[in-house]
């Protein structure tokens, strides 16, 4: 299992100026607002209704809006700090890979690899991808939730660990409000940061809103690129980081909009159609081992980069039939990035290995000497992905509760990622016209189907049992191609069409793959949940659950090389939890101890008598044994202590041997 460390954050010296104006017929001074929320109830939509924390018979981590305004959250690197429960890894802004409890295979970079274990959503639309965190912009957000455990029956696929979920502020009809956030930082020995963010709530009419919310953020940097060189022993050739040598050269910029329309079309029915866009640029390198280099060092050989621009169009409508409360949600998510990276490491390795064997050169340039092999990676990436989600509930006061619904998804990922030697000969290269010595140009598509519901009974005035299932279709497919060099046996046509290049069952140049893949996986199953509660008084109360939780099959890359397709793999949680206030509600105390059962895990490794592209397979068994804590303490109006932890004990129960 991976061993994961938190990175500390940064030193910095702050300042901010922050306005808020609010009008209505009755509304507390905002100061009165905040001292006010540590010791009041928590309003959360973990089980897809508006219940209150101490409610729900569920391990969640809220911070809510007055927290993400103090502790000065302004994206994923800040939020996820102070959230225990999750371990992650980063590369930098938007490349984020989410564990929690002990899950920590899969979702490891590998394009056309498991999807990852944890589950990460912008209101009601899973945004969840590959190694490639949706970083949003932290302002006006209601609340971010961490869900722990298994989630399968409400939240399906990519839940199987846990559940992250943004929610942002919605339109108000009752009145006017508007603020803003003007902030700079300086971080030592670096660069200084500063920001704007704004938003407006304007009413328009008795019947409708529109919430307006901008932001711009730029990140200082304070990591040196140092003059370092390479010594290809087998080339005979030096080569040295001259032109990119520079002083705090990470950066990042971000800008965006969010606009929210909420009109009331009768006192039982509303509508609320929304869309948010976000750019972010970024420079440099955004991680480093003091250890290779020095503290807040680096050596890079080529400029590093991201350009990324995204938007979702979301629609919910939301209304009563009878005591029934219907919801439909959907979104449409489009998101583009382009990024270039340095490589030359990998160069290193290739050289040597080829060095191994005695061959003369790792590749030669256009008169036949050894080029210098330094490389880097240029990524071309379309992400698109379609929800939609309906579901009906009845009334929360009845003894017989549930919530039914529909869901479908789709998600299409376009990736062409390019391994650029410059100073190869372009005759070797795998793209006609260009230096690329390796590529993977491909199409994954990823579709899930569900019905699900939950039922929760009274049985007495304190005890509740409840019931869950999700039965789930999912469909996968990859299509496209990888390759190096002079190896070849087809091509993408002009209407993006793999034709395979062969004269007389030869293959012939150009030359662009050493293996095509078109292939889907396709199955269903059911994912179940059983809970208990037992409210011990009005502000106590302990349950037990056991839940499940599941990621989709999919392909292996790898053809014509006997290497089968992946089944999905389950998650199965034991649980039992407490959710307690005291002091007058100023103390909250809420934990779960767990034990989460692992089987048949989706394994990535690499095994190069098969073949030299990464396999997923479905491996053996691990176990966690783990408690988590939240207390928060209101110790005055004016001022709050939260305690939080986890501790996980993960372990193989059985070995993978190939």
């Amino acid at each position: 299992m991976k061993q994961l460390h938190r990175n500390p954050l940064f030193k910095s010296v702050s300042i901010a100026l922050t306005g808020t104006v609010v009008a209505a017929t009755i509304v507390l001074p905002a100061q009165a607002q905040e001292a006010e929320a540590d010791h009041v109830e928590v309003i959360v939509t973990a089980t897809k209704r508006a219940e209150s924390l101490q409610d729900i018979p569920l391990s969640v981590q809220v911070l809510n809006e007055r927290m993400l305004t103090n502790l000065q959250v302004r994206g994923f690197e800040d939020f996820i700090q102070y959230m225990p429960t999750v371990s992650y890894t980063s590369n930098g802004p938007g490349y984020g890979i989410l564990y929690m409890r002990g899950i920590a295979s899969g979702g490891d970079g590998v394009h056309s690899g498991s999807m990852p274990s944890v589950g990460f959503y912008l209101d009601e639309q899973p945004v969840t991808t590959i190694n490639q965190i949706l970083d949003v912009h932290i302002y006006d957000i209601a609340r971010i939730e961490t869900l722990s455990g298994p989630q399968g029956t409400l939240f399906g696929q990519g839940s199987q660990a846990g559940t992250i979920r943004i929610i942002t502020n919605k339109p108000i009809t009752d009145f006017y409000e508007s603020s803003y956030d003007v902030y700079g930082s300086t971080t030592k020995s670096g660069d200084p940061s500063y920001g704007v963010d704004g938003m407006v709530n304007l009413p328009l009419g008795d019947r409708a809103a529109v919430r307006l919310v901008a932001w711009y953020k730029k990140t200082g940097g304070y990591i040196d690129n140092v003059y370092s060189e390479f010594d290809y022993d087998n080339e005979g050739i030096v080569k040295d980081n001259a032109e990119v040598v520079e002083s705090n050269f990470n950066e990042a910029e971000v800008s965006g909009l969010r606009a929210l329309l909420k009109i009331d079309l009768n006192d039982n029915w509303s509508v609320t159609p929304g869309l948010m866009l976000q750019n972010s640029e970024t420079e440099g390198q955004w991680y480093h081992n003091p250890k290779f280099v020095g503290d807040l060092q680096v050596a890079r050989f080529f400029p590093d980069w991201t350009d990324e621009d995204w938007y979702q169009a979301s629609l919910t409508l939301e209304g009563d039939i009878g005591d029934m409360n219907l919801v439909y949600a959907g979104a449409y998510l489009d998101r583009d990035l382009d990024s270039s990276y340095d490589y030359t490491t990998y160069s290193e390795y290739r050289s040597d290995y080829y060095a191994y064997y005695e061959y003369a050169c790792y590749v030669y340039d256009p008169n036949g000497d050894c080029a210098d092999p330094s490389q880097f990676i240029t990524g071309d990436e379309n992400f698109t992905r379609m929800s939609h989600e309906l579901r009906l509930q009845s009334g929360v006061d009845q003894r017989l509760r549930w919530i039914a619904g529909l869901f479908y998804q789709r998600q299409e990922h376009l990736f062409d990622l390019q391994w650029i030697i410059p100073t190869m000969d372009e005759s070797l290269s795998v793209v006609p016209g260009s230096s690329t010595v390796w590529q993977t140009n491909q199409k994954r598509v990823d579709r899930d189907t569900a019905l699900f519901g939950e039922l929760y009974f009274d049985v007495t005035d304190n005890v509740t049992l409840i019931g869950g299932m999700r039965w789930f279709e999912y469909e996968n497919s990859l299509y496209g191609f990888n390759g190096w060099q002079g190896y070849c046996i087809g091509y993408f046509d002009e209407n993006g069409d793999f034709v395979e290049d062969r004269d007389n069952g030869e293959l012939q140049a150009p030359c662009y793959d050493t293996g095509v893949v078109d292939d889907e996986q396709k199955g269903d199953d059911i994912a179940w949940k059983g809970s208990v509660e037992w409210r011990l008084s009005d502000n106590k109360m302990v349950y037990a659950t056991y839940s499940e939780g599941f990621r989709a099959g999919g392909v292996n890359r790898a053809r014509d090389t006997g290497v089968p397709k992946y089944d999905p793999d389950w998650v199965y949680n034991y649980e039992i939890g407490w959710k307690t206030t005291w002091a007058g509600g100023r103390v909250r105390f809420n934990g779960a101890a767990y034990i989460v059962d692992w089987d048949d895990f989706q394994y990535a490794f690499l095994d190069y008598t098969v073949s030299p592209l990464t396999i997923i397979q479905n491996a053996g068994k691990a176990q966690t044994k783990g408690i988590e804590w939240d207390v928060n303490w209101a110790m005055t109006d004016n001022f709050t202590l939260t305690f939080a932890g986890s501790y996980n004990d993960a372990k193989l129960q059985e070995d993978f041997v190939r």
